[in-house]
């Protein structure tokens, strides 16, 4: 079953879907508002569909993500989800466990072409160009087609990973822990460590521990935070207060960032079977913000 997320289309995208051809409308934006997909900027059918294609990214900016539905044809469209790199995980997150709902309300039989971007060229003509080139043909992929295709099948796996509900009665979702991380997890349940450091090996997908140990003061533990990649960890604040760090550093990959925000709950369920229960939990975009007063004001 695909991951909901809640969130439902509103009447106003619905009606303005509906009307889109006799109102001229080319392109429908759409965006996540609160609890619900909301009709965002429109763009009017002025000429042929490349040449309309290049007024498109005119409605996107650098980090704000949002759904675009163009009309190719009277009644026919594709479905294009732009996802910067810019955006934070939160909304990526939602906008790829969305998609679903948005096609199945608006009528999927109404989409013939499906596409996705991270940049605002992907929906230029020439960006639809390469788009079409390859949904044609079995040429192999540029780089950065390559890319476009792992970042969609990260997407995937968000939109199929168990919702809360359903992770009562089914796997989690999470890589497994190697042995060496759940030694680890148990010394820090215990005690023994104040500080461990875990990393998903996407490839072997395992989860793997990186550092455990006992660091001596809030600075040697931001220290050991990796500054370009997706991390957890576990520490243990003042010696009395368990935390949980999910640091996210805007450097890292798109496709490191969903991974890891995928993966997020479903991990912390494992180490809490593992003996460890926590206090608090904290994100952080930067290791530069796990400062101490930031810690202490958590």
């Amino acid at each position: 079953m695909a991951h909901q997320s809640g969130i439902r289309v509103s009447s106003a995208l619905e009606s303005q879907f509906r009307s889109a051809y006799t109102d001229g409308i080319r392109v429908l934006q759409a965006h996540i508002s609160g609890e619900s997909v909301e009709p965002g900027a429109t763009q009017s059918q002025h000429s042929t569909l490349l040449d309309d294609f290049d007024s498109i990214p005119k409605l996107l900016n650098d980090t704000t993500p949002c759904y675009l539905l163009i009309r190719l044809d009277m009644d026919k469209w594709a479905f294009a989800t732009y996802v910067p790199d810019g955006a934070n995980v939160r909304s990526k997150m939602l906008y790829a466990a969305t998609k679903a709902t948005v096609t199945r309300t608006l009528g999927e039989s109404h989409f013939i072409d499906t596409m996705f971007g991270t940049t605002q060229d992907d929906f230029s003509s020439a960006g639809y160009k390469r788009h079409r080139v390859h949904a044609e043909s079995s040429a192999p992929l540029t780089e950065r087609e390559q890319e476009l295709e792992r970042i969609r099948d990260d997407e995937s796996k968000v939109a199929e990973a168990p919702t809360m509900d359903s992770r009562r009665s089914h796997a989690r979702a999470v890589y497994p822990l190697h042995e060496d991380a759940k030694r680890a997890i148990r010394e820090f349940a215990s005690g023994t460590v104040n500080f461990v450091l875990l990393t998903i090996d996407s490839q072997k997908e395992t989860v793997n521990v990186e550092y455990a140990g006992s660091v001596q003061s809030h600075d040697e533990m931001k220290q050991r935070v990796p500054q370009n990649v997706p991390s957890y960890a576990l520490y243990w604040f003042d010696g009395s207060t368990r935390m949980f760090v999910y640091s996210c550093p805007s450097s890292s990959s798109v496709r490191e960032r969903m991974v890891y925000s995928t993966f997020r709950h479903g991990f912390t369920e494992c180490v809490r079977d593992l003996g460890v229960e926590f206090d608090i939990r904290m994100e952080v975009d930067d290791p530069e913000e796990l400062s101490a007063e930031a810690l202490e004001s958590e």
